[in-house]
């Protein structure tokens, strides 16, 4: 049985993380993507977080821009070694706004570029009308998602105040 891993890691809105030690990663999603990588040979993990599905025109590319982002992912693992078809991903949030379709529209930017990659969608937990809190081990590639009515300030730091 593996230790408890000491590291915790809140992911932002707009970033991404490549672990190069094992560790939980929490995010809190509304409309935005979480695309989480894994390859599943050298047992290593990367995820973003972003916003809008696509870079505006004369923009610096940035993550919070699904575009940037889950390109930024995949060039992360295969600059690191990776073979693509070891990669698999597992894709989460995109919840409906009311009378906004970002959410679908972030969405469907993470399965496109995923799919031309020919990178393996191995979960996907999207849309709807509810956020979804994200706690995700590094290590095991295990990843929980729980889906709340409301987004709280509670729900972006789920350990603060429980010392």
């Amino acid at each position: 049985m593996n230790e408890i891993l000491k590291t915790e890691y809140f992911l932002s809105p707009g970033y991404m993380i490549f672990p190069r030690e094992p560790m939980v990663i929490y995010m809190v999603l509304g409309s935005c993507v979480a695309v989480i990588l894994y390859d599943r040979e050298v047992k290593k993990s990367a995820c973003c977080h972003y916003i809008l599905p696509r870079m505006p025109e004369d923009t610096s590319p940035m993550p919070i821009y699904g575009t940037v982002a889950v390109l930024g992912l995949i060039r992360l693992f295969l600059e690191d070694g990776t073979l693509i078809e070891n990669l698999e991903a597992q894709v989460i949030g995109g919840s409906d706004l009311p009378g906004r379709s970002v959410g679908r529209e972030n969405v469907e930017i993470a399965m496109k570029i995923l799919a031309k990659k020919d990178v393996h969608i191995t979960s996907s937990d999207v849309g709807g009308e509810k956020g979804r809190k994200v706690i995700y081990n590094s290590e095991s590639n295990h990843l929980a998602v729980i889906k709340v009515e409301k987004i709280r300030a509670e729900d972006w730091y789920p350990d603060e105040g429980n010392t």
